[in-house]
């Protein structure tokens, strides 16, 4: 009989490389149409939001072109980063309480990232990047 921690990690196992397939199916329809799904805060406004390039930006770190992954999105590894902690930190929770909340573990953390994210998006329009 499979204890209820060891389902919890098969869980988060099953999680992760569900991400991890979606990403290279993705990555992999981007690059045959070279045409990936459309940031609609950049079609209404005309305007890049915080994210926009952040598709070719991961399409060039898996070429490991690390010239144009800052090229394409400066921010792209802070966001990688961060959801990358996300997923770690709230796995752990699961695994070990069974639950999660999506958060960092850290009001003073998710703030900063916030405040960056948002400023990123201002800046990279007042300097046209």
């Amino acid at each position: 009989m499979i204890t209820e921690k060891k389902q919890r990690i098969r869980r988060v196992a099953i999680l992760a490389a569900l991400f991890l397939i979606c990403g290279l199916v993705y990555a992999g329809i981007v690059t045959i149409l070279h045409h990936g799904i459309p940031c609609w805060f950049h079609v209404i406004t005309g305007l890049k939001c915080p994210g926009c390039g952040i598709t070719r930006s991961m399409l060039s770190l898996l070429r490991f072109n690390f010239k144009d992954v800052l090229r394409y999105n400066l921010f792209a590894p802070l966001i990688v980063f961060y959801l990358g902690w996300i997923f770690v930190y709230n796995s752990c929770i699961y695994i070990r309480r069974g639950r999660y909340n999506l958060s960092s573990g850290s009001q003073i953390f998710d703030i900063t990232f916030l405040v960056l994210f948002l400023g990123w998006g201002i800046v990279r329009n007042i300097i046209g990047i």
